[in-house]
């Protein structure tokens, strides 16, 4: 698989005929929260969940830097996201 880069999210999700608009309308959020996701700047669980969703991959392996490294806490929603 390709490494998952902002530009291959964005790739996948426009091969899936989805645009950031349609996830930010969904989730009641403004398009730049999607746009920021994609690009790993802020860390919203939520709409990275979704982006994933609309991806049709995990949100582990969409967001592996976020999610596949360890938690600083055991409550985390990292450590609560599956893989």
């Amino acid at each position: 698989m390709t490494k998952m880069t902002p530009a291959y999210r964005q790739y996948l999700l426009k091969e899936k005929g989805v645009t950031q608009k349609q996830i930010a309308i969904e989730l009641g959020v403004v398009e730049m929260c999607v746009s920021k996701e994609i690009h790993d700047l802020p860390h919203s669980h939520r709409v990275r969940c979704a982006i994933a969703e609309k991806i049709g991959l995990p949100v582990g392996v969409v967001f592996p830097d976020y999610y596949n490294r360890p938690p600083k806490r055991t409550t985390s929603k990292v450590a609560s996201a599956t893989v």
